[in-house]
This record gives C-alpha cells, structure tokens and sequence, in this order.
C-alpha cells in the first residue's frame, strides 16, 4: 500500500457516495478478472500475424495500427476483439458489487457487457451511452450512466483500437471529453482495474491532466503490484514491479490516491465494505401499528416515529422505509420536517420507499413481491430500527409477522438491528430475542445495542425523550466507529 491510501479510501470514499458526489471509472482489470484476455494476449494472434511479439511492445495500439495497415483494414483486429470479448464470462463480485454501489456515473473504457449484466441481474437501471451520439439520447429516470468511451463489443465498426483511433479521439469521439473532465473535476472517482500495461490507461490519465485544478476532488485507484509468478524470470519481474511502484506514486500527479492490494482477490471485499460504509448511513425504520384498536400507546408510537424520522434527517442520514401502517407516514413526516428545517430537499436521493402493493378486491396480496421488497430494504440500510410490529387480525392486535420476517432479513443483510420494544409487538419480542445474544454489540462488527440500551428501549414507563435520547446514543456510537 502507498502511504494511507487505504485509510483515506474508506474514509473519503464512500462519504462521497453517499452524497452524491462519487463516480467510478472501470479498467481493464475488472475484464481480466473476469476471464477476458489482457490487451497483450487479446492482441498476441495480431501481432503473430506481422511478426511481432506483443509481449514485447508498450505500445499496443500501435501494434493495432500495424497489423490494419499490413492488411488494409481493421476485420481482423475486430474479429478478435468479437471472438474474445463478444460472448459472456461469470460475473465477478467485483462487478456485481459496483452494481449496488449508489453511483450515477461510470466510466470505462472496456469493450465487454460485465457492467450492463451486473445491472440487469439486480434490475437496475442503466444507460449505456457507447458512442458520441448517445450522449444526446434522453436519461431514463433513475437509471445509472455508463460511458463506454472507447465503444463496446456490439458495436465493433465504432471502437477505439489503434493509433489512429487515439490520435482522432477528439475527432470522432470527442463530445466524452468535456463531460469526463466536468466528472473529475466535480466528483470523487475512483478507479478499479487500473493496469500499467493497459493502453488506455495514458490516454485516460492525459485527460485528467487537462482537466487538473488547483483543488481538485481527491481521487481513488486500486492497484495491484506485479507477481513473480506472472514472469517467466525474476529479471522482467524486478523491472516490471520497479516499474509499477513508479507509476504508483507519479499517480499523485493526477490528483490519484494509489490504494493498492496484494492480489485482485482483495477488490469485492474492499468494495463490499465501501458498500456497508454507505449503507451505515441509511436506516430503516420497519413497523407497524393498527389505528382501529383504540390502543393507548398509539400516540405515543406515532410521535416517536416522527422524531426518529427527524432524527435521522438532521444527522444527514437517508431514510429507507416501506410506508407500514401508522409508522411508516410519521417517519416520512419527520424525516421531511428535518430536511425543510435545513434548507434542504433533498429528497429524491435521500428518501428511499419501497411501499407495499396493497391486495383489493378480487386481487391477492403478492407475497413473493412484499419478500423481495424487504430484502432490498434490508441490503440497503446498515441500521434497521424496528418500532411497534402490530396489526390487526379477527379484530384482535397480534404480532406482525412481516416485520419479523423483516428482522430476520436484516440479520440476513448484516444490518444493526435497533428495536424499540417499550410499545410491544414485533419489537418487544426482537429485543427480548436480542439481550444476551452473541451477536457483539459494539466494535466495527456491531449488529446490536448493548444489553443495558435493549433493556433501557423495552422500558413502557420510559418517557418518548428517554427513548428517543438512547437511540440517538446508539446512532452516534455507531456513526463514530463507521
């Protein structure tokens, strides 16, 4: 690792997801991870073909440029590229997780579709903007944008390959640049799969270069050091690892903080907990309570929910909910309140809903879609606060079994699960379940309060500013240790 890259990394990172502000730039490494070839071997036929072996050039793209014209054309070149990258590998968790990550901006300059199937697995949204004239095309609502600035496989008579493709980028291709460099000069990006050896990488780095402020945003690369095991010799193993820690550090010259692993086996779990660093910042509040009862505690849970809405406003978190019965409307009310009273509306990033399709008559309830609901609430929020969990059935109030289930899911996720059992129902039982459970409750692993705030959090005759005062407690513990 290059000086604290790591640290910073996990620090500044995943603070710039959550606000909006991160982008992530893709390189050939994810490809390789995958099983696609490197540019060397992709181009070892090419270069076979001229007389040239490819382990030996720098220059790539130039290698390209010769063999189009040796042969008067660019077929053979994209044959290769065709046979090699046009079919589709194992996903990568490397891929997969960079799909969840809330990111609206990704950039590669990749051939392959790994990124458009992470997306479509999960049925998220993406644009795929693949050349110059897409960049016209009208944004789906919600969806993520990945600039494909050296084109993609499916499109193989418009893709950046040779020398002269570099050299005419501003030509041909040259409506990514203003774009590019307004993302690297307004965000945080970080790039994944960043390979001395790939030719793109100085292309890509002569924009950032450009694009370079006095002041710029902090970006982010994984790198990883050669292997000895990846040379035939210890002589080019020497030179290349000399090579690369470099490269590492002349990175700082574009504004790059090199965050470097031993093996790319390392990246998912680095992202993942990016991911959990993110998602700290969201809680869910999952709950329930019937209006018809008469209940006495039914005030009480209604405003409570709306200060734990408030709550989570003022202190820049993001709500996640699932609109339950009572509980879920006072949330969404405090958590607008708090977001009102700091002159922000923020609302369309930092409101996260998934209500429930209700049953009418002569339509069942679909349960199988209220599962999946909650599990993506449960993957989404590193918090989860249960309150209440009650509903009517015959006329009698029982527990929710949706909201228990809703526990069990978050327990599934790793989510810290915070019930607020004062009131009964669900949450009573989760609490009870929770005291004394081996599940640690502090530490960068917490997943529960301490035994002492459980038993402070079942207390009926605990006043709604004693509760609301132990989970702000717990909330600032655990924002501290994140």
């Amino acid at each position: 690792m290059v000086g604290n890259g790591r640290t910073r990394f996990l620090r500044e990172f995943p603070a710039s997801l959550h606000e909006g502000t991160g982008a992530i730039f893709v390189g050939a490494g994810v490809s390789m991870a995958a099983g696609y070839p490197s540019w060397s071997k992709l181009l070892t036929e090419i270069g076979e073909e001229i007389g040239v072996n490819s382990r030996d050039i720098q220059d790539l793209a130039a290698l390209a440029q010769w063999h189009i014209r040796e042969t008067g054309n660019a077929t053979g070149v994209r044959n290769v590229i065709k046979r090699e990258i046009g079919f589709d590998r194992p996903l990568p968790e490397t891929v997969r997780t960079l799909a969840r990550l809330p990111v609206r901006h990704i950039w590669t300059t990749n051939y392959d579709r790994l990124i458009e199937r992470a997306f479509a697995e999960i049925s998220r949204p993406l644009d795929p903007v693949a050349g110059a004239k897409d960049l016209a095309l009208k944004v789906t609502p919600g969806a993520t944008r990945l600039y494909k600035m050296h084109g993609s496989v499916d499109r193989l008579d418009d893709i950046v390959i040779s020398t002269d493709d570099y050299e005419l980028f501003r030509t041909k291709r040259g409506a990514f640049l203003p774009l590019l460099q307004a993302h690297l000069s307004s965000m945080s990006m970080l790039f994944v799969g960043l390979s001395l050896t790939d030719p793109n990488v100085r292309h890509v780095l002569s924009l950032i270069r450009e694009s370079f402020t006095d002041a710029p945003p902090e970006h982010f690369a994984i790198l990883k050091p050669p292997k000895a095991e990846d040379f035939t010799n210890d002589d080019e193993f020497n030179a290349r690892l000399a090579q690369h820690k470099l490269w590492a550090k002349d990175l700082s010259r574009y504004g790059l903080v090199a965050v470097e692993v031993d093996d790319y086996d390392e990246v998912p779990e680095l992202l993942r907990e990016v991911e959990r660093r993110v998602a700290a910042k969201r809680v869910w509040v999952s709950g329930s309570w019937p209006l018809e009862d008469g209940n006495s505690f039914t005030p009480r849970v209604y405003a409570v929910a709306e200060e734990i809405g408030r709550l989570i406003g003022k202190t820049h978190r993001d709500l996640v909910t699932g609109t339950g019965l009572l509980v879920g409307p006072a949330v969404v009310s405090g958590f607008m309140d708090a977001l009102r009273e700091g002159g922000g509306w923020d609302i369309d990033r930092r409101l996260i809903a998934r209500p429930f399709p209700q049953g009418v008559s002569g339509r069942a309830v679909d349960r199988a879609q209220w599962t999946a609901l909650r599990t993506e609430m449960a993957r989404l929020a590193g918090v989860t606060i249960f309150l209440g969990g009650l509903k009517t059935n015959k006329g009698s109030p029982v527990v929710a079994d949706g909201v228990m289930e809703e526990f069990a899911l978050a327990q599934t996720a790793g989510s810290f699960v915070l019930p607020v059992g004062a009131f009964g129902g669900a949450a009573e039982q989760i609490a009870k379940k929770m005291i004394g459970a081996s599940a640690p409750p502090d530490g960068p692993k917490a997943s529960r309060p301490k035994d002492d705030e459980l038993i402070a959090l079942l207390n009926p005759s605990a006043s709604d500013k004693q509760i609301l005062a132990t989970v702000r407690a717990i909330l600032d513990r655990l924002a501290k240790v994140a």
